[in-house]
Order: C-alpha cells, then sequence, then structure tokens
C-alpha cells in the first residue's frame, strides 16, 4: 500500500468532524491522524518537497500506521477554507477525496467564536462587537494580542458554506467531494457513518454507538490555559522537538498525555446563551444568498436555517 492520505475532513468548524473523526479512528482498518487537526498543507509554503512531506507530515500525524490499515485519513478544517492547501493535496495525492460537514451557519459562527475565545485566538467577549470588528481586523487593526491566526477571526467568511463547497467542487469535482449536512449527522449518524465509509471504500465495521460530544467549554484558569496554549518559546520549541520523534517515543508519549491531563482539568463546559434577536436578524441578512446558493449545489431545501 502507498503510504499516504486517502481521506481528507475538511470542515467546516463545529459541524461534527471530530464526531466523525472518532468514528473513523475506531476502525480497523483506517489509519487517523494523531493530532486529527494537522493543518500541514494549509501552512505549506512553496512547493511540495516528498522528502519534507515524508518526514514533517506522514512520520509525525501518522506514525500509528500499520499493515492492516488500507486508508488513512486527517481532519484539518483549514483546508476548505484554503484553495492553496486543497491544489498542493491533489498535487501529493490526485486521487484524493474530501468530506465536507455543513450546518446552518449562523450556529456555527456563534459557537465557533466562543470556540475562539477558548483557545485564546479571540479576546473580545461580546460576539456583536467581535462580529462588527470583521472590518478593521482585515486591515490589521483591534487585533487579539495572542491571536496567531487573525483570518480566524472572519466570521463571515468562516459560515459562507455555498461559497466554499463551490470552490471544493471547482477544484476537485463534486464525484471526489461529499458533502454532509449536520442535521443528517445529529439526527441519524449511523446512516452517515455507513455512506462515509462507502465513500472512502471501505466495509461498515459494525459500530453501533456515536457519542456526539460537541460542547461550549471555558477555562479555569486564564494563566494555565495561556501555558497550554500559548507556552513560553523555549518550552514549545521542547514540546515540538519531542512531537517530531518516531514512533514509540516514550518521552513524547508521556509529554502529550500530561497536556492532555491538563487540559481537561482546566475545562468547564459552558452552554452558550441563545442569540439575541437583533443579532440573529444580522446573521440571517448576512448568510441569506449564501444559504440558497448551498442549497442549489446540494439539491436540497435549507430554507429553514434562515427562519
Amino acid at each position: 500500500m502507498e503510504i499516504k492520505p486517502h481521506f481528507f475532513i475538511v470542515g467546516g468548524p463545529r459541524c461534527g468532524t471530530t464526531t466523525l473523526s472518532r468514528c473513523l479512528k475506531k476502525h480497523p482498518h483506517v489509519c487517523f491522524s494523531k493530532p486529527k487537526e494537522p493543518h500541514y498543507f494549509s501552512q505549506l509554503n512553496g512547493k511540495i518537497s516528498l522528502e519534507s512531506v515524508r518526514t514533517d507530515y506522514l512520520d509525525r500525524y501518522f506514525s500509528s500506521f500499520q499493515p492492516k490499515h488500507r486508508v488513512m485519513g486527517e481532519g484539518s478544517t483549514s483546508y476548505l477554507y484554503s484553495e492553496k492547501a486543497i491544489r498542493a493535496i491533489l498535487e501529493f495525492n490526485p486521487q484524493a477525496k474530501f468530506i465536507v460537514i455543513v450546518r446552518n451557519p449562523m450556529e456555527v459562527v456563534y459557537s465557533f467564536h466562543y470556540r475562539l475565545l477558548y483557545i485564546l485566538e479571540e479576546d473580545q467577549v461580546d460576539f456583536h462587537k467581535a462580529w462588527d470588528l470583521q472590518d478593521a481586523r482585515a486591515q490589521g487593526n483591534h487585533l487579539p494580542r495572542l491571536c496567531r491566526n487573525p483570518n480566524m477571526l472572519q466570521y463571515a467568511e468562516v459560515g459562507r458554506f455555498g461559497k466554499y463547497v463551490e470552490q471544493m467542487y471547482q477544484l476537485v469535482g463534486p464525484e471526489k467531494c461529499m458533502v454532509i449536512v449536520f442535521d443528517d449527522l445529529k439526527n441519524n449518524m449511523l446512516d452517515v457513518y455507513k455512506n462515509v465509509l462507502s465513500f472512502i471504500n471501505m466495509e461498515y465495521d459494525g459500530q453501533t454507538e456515536f457519542p456526539q460530544r460537541m460542547m461550549s467549554k471555558t477555562y479555569k484558569f486564564y494563566w494555565l490555559s495561556r501555558l497550554l496554549w500559548r507556552p513560553p518559546k523555549r518550552v514549545e520549541q521542547a514540546v515540538r522537538k519531542l512531537d517530531k520523534q518516531p514512533k514509540g517515543g516514550k518521552k513524547r508519549l508521556t509529554v502529550n498525555w500530561v497536556i492532555a491531563q491538563i487540559k481537561k482539568f482546566n475545562v468547564i463546559k459552558k452552554p452558550l446563551p441563545p442569540l439575541e434577536p437583533q443579532l440573529r436578524a444580522l446573521l440571517q441578512e448576512s448568510f441569506s444568498k449564501d444559504i440558497d446558493k448551498l442549497g442549489k449545489l446540494l439539491h436540497r431545501d435549507l430554507s429553514h436555517w434562515k427562519k
């Protein structure tokens, strides 16, 4: 078997990509990346080097590969919004398949804002104010001090699934792109899972329970969250050096386990408050045409999203 990913779950964010990834990880013949979102192809600069792809991507994120595995995949949500990343993937593997999950964009951007607060990419607690800052931030103004990727703060773009599904169709072709509506994933996960397996040419493995673990959360202690998400450079470099160790590196496994346990300790589940009517109306107006576009692309009535 050729050692390269066969499928990519490319987004959108807050749409259930983690739930689907966890199911696929359990399949005995699927090798899924660790972590789920390498974001490798969206961070590439210049032409692809097969040697660097092997050492910096395959060896690093697919170290769990075994002879029993028949397909490989990963789940970086940043790829959906990056034409450069999709073209790089196709250059690396022209037969790659892509899975997109779409959801009511009003729910997505509101939940995504809360997620960015948790990982310290956002510092504006009021989502309405964060929404109003988009134009200024696109010019490089009012950016959060700890933000590493200002593009994530463009919430209107994050929710334009019609635009980016259309781009995916143009870049890879509809036959190599599977689009899942979150409503289906939520209401009938078994059928969705079977359809995904068929799409990536895998047999059903008998899974019947699909816990959906997507939740809104915040942190207990800011200082600890900052240490985890924005560690000092020396600490970050040391962790990255360990992360590049070959399969079986005990220090790497221990450090990753400790970090995961600290993150778990610092989490507080906190349900999102309902959208204010004025903000909901603003989002409805912003996404209305794009929802119509997505509905036409999928040959599906999504008008209930606008109500």
